[in-house]
């Protein structure tokens, strides 16, 4: 359910603030919710596509409609993560494994950790990509590293 939610509040956020656009989007955005549910009936088929099209109806909506940096990228880019993991986590409790419950609050919490370094990485790239790039030497470094940053944080987390 947590995996429909998070899908769900990428396609609202697009859709909600597409208008006209939002007839165009919202086929593919079915597309991929029917995807989603599919995986999570049948064992993880079709889960890469499902999310790929939350992506692009995003994507969609910020060059067609918004034509800037979107404020709202960090949070559509977790929400898309904690589809993922929770789809991961729900298709792997089917497993005829009994792990003890430790177990999954240490994994809930892997999640939370890497899902609010994803958001403080993200916010911190599209914050600096918002800067006019005329602000000199300093602001370009700053936002070369902070693209170094969040995607080292990325692989340190996941290697976690």
């Amino acid at each position: 359910m947590g995996a429909v939610a998070a899908y769900g509040g990428v396609l609202a956020d697009a859709l909600a603030r597409a208008g006209s656009t939002a007839l165009v989007l919202a086929p593919v955005a079915g597309v991929g919710v029917l995807l989603l549910v599919v995986a999570l009936v049948h064992g993880g088929w079709g889960l890469g596509a499902s999310l790929w099209l939350g992506g692009a109806t995003y994507v969609a909506f910020v060059v067609h409609v918004e034509h800037r940096v979107e404020a709202t990228a960090p949070l559509v880019a977790v929400l898309l993560l904690l589809c993922a993991e929770l789809a991961a986590w729900s298709l792997d409790e089917r497993l005829p494994i009994r792990a003890d419950a430790a177990l999954a609050w240490r994994r809930g919490g892997a999640i939370a950790a890497l899902a609010f370094a994803g958001l403080v990485a993200a916010g911190l790239v599209v914050a600096l990509s918002a800067v006019p790039p005329d602000h000199g030497l300093a602001w370009t470094v700053a936002g070369a590293a902070a693209a170094v940053g969040a995607a080292g944080t990325g692989i340190w987390v996941a290697r976690r």
